[in-house]
């Protein structure tokens, strides 16, 4: 949790725990049993990095089998990427992993921090009939799949969305459940990924960015993939003969790049126009419906994985986690498992 300073709000161990001692909310009947650790130390979630991811997924591997559900709460900045990451580094859940935040922290009188996390808990432990399976955002009155949410809003209370695939759940008087949405079950036991490979960039284009840039950004010694945010489906500006040069130097030396868009709903497609086609011929990957926190966490993991450049390729447009929509697929259904105590894991 946050706590004012002189320098401003920061992360203040034993500060959520404190505060959730005198929830009453928590010692309801209704609610399960709950237990709280905190990092140490706790960071900012600007601060992140796969080695936090990392630390997360073995705190949820090392109490696995003690808990039926699983709490994440930590700074909104970051909580996307980290929610992304999490879905491909934890594979076969078979227990919900929630992430939640808030835009007020919890130490101010009005928050919503207080109702995220009691929404993100009794998700956590009633989650019986579907997404038993999955790592999902709960934040305002909607439940999202992890994999596809982004943060949205910087100063208002919805501020997380889904824009590619509809929420699981919303919350009202009653709970709308979308339990066709639901991933298959759990095929095998859990398996954690904790290696993240780190050589990977986003880039955003604009008009009349510097070709030269590019280039030496596509230059690097270590790079592993390039994500380019394009405009609309995919569209660059191909007559621009520095960027045929990067994007050719980047296959050359083995550099995926991968297209994603700018827009906040869509898809790339890059055969759509001819300026698309000019892209494909320079074997510049399509990011489908993914977003850029998708793109950039899976690649990461994909690359933590294998050296294979080309079975990463392979792999980009393969639905793992549901965090894209295969080309003339709709979202699937699966069946869903029990739970009823919950693990809260603290983090800003």
């Amino acid at each position: 949790g946050m706590r004012h300073t002189p320098q401003g709000l920061a992360p203040a161990q034993g500060y959520l725990r404190e505060r959730l001692s005198v929830m009453e909310e928590l010692r309801d009947q209704a609610m399960p049993r709950c237990d709280v650790v905190d990092f140490d130390p706790l960071l900012d979630s600007a601060d992140f990095s796969p080695a936090e991811w990392a630390k997360i997924a073995t705190c949820v591997e090392r109490h696995y089998h003690a808990y039926d559900g699983f709490v994440l709460v930590m700074g909104t900045d970051t909580l996307a990427y980290c929610a992304s990451a999490l879905a491909f580094m934890l594979e076969n859940l078979s227990k919900p992993v929630v992430v939640t935040g808030s835009q007020i922290p919890l130490c101010e009188a009005f928050s919503d921090a207080r109702r995220n996390l009691i929404a993100s808990v009794l998700f956590a432990s009633h989650l019986t009939e579907a997404f038993h399976n999955e790592v999902l955002v709960c934040f305002g009155e909607r439940l999202l799949r992890g994999c596809r949410s982004t943060k949205k809003a910087a100063l208002a209370l919805r501020a997380f969305d889904s824009p590619n695939f509809p929420p699981l759940a919303i919350l009202g008087v009653r709970v709308q459940l979308r339990a066709e949405l639901a991933h298959p079950a759990a095929l095998g036991p859990l398996r954690v990924h904790k290696r993240m490979d780190t050589r990977i960039l986003v880039v955003r284009l604009v008009p009349g960015f510097d070709d030269g840039a590019l280039e030496a950004v596509c230059a690097s010694e270590s790079l592993r993939a390039l994500v380019l945010e394009f405009y609309g489906v995919g569209s660059a500006p191909t007559r621009r003969a520095g960027l045929l040069r990067a994007l050719q130097r980047c296959h050359d030396r083995g550099i995926l790049v991968v297209a994603v868009t700018q827009c906040v709903e869509g898809a790339v497609d890059l055969s759509k126009y001819a300026v698309g086609h000019a892209l494909l011929q320079s074997r510049v990957l399509s990011g489908l419906d993914m977003t850029t926190e998708a793109v950039a966490t899976k690649l990461s993991f994909l690359f933590g994985q294998t050296d294979s450049a080309d079975r990463v390729a392979q792999l980009l447009g393969v639905s793992l986690r549901g965090e894209l929509t295969p080309p003339g697929a709709g979202p699937g259904a699966g069946p869903g498992g029990p739970g009823s105590d919950v693990f809260l894991h603290a983090s800003p």
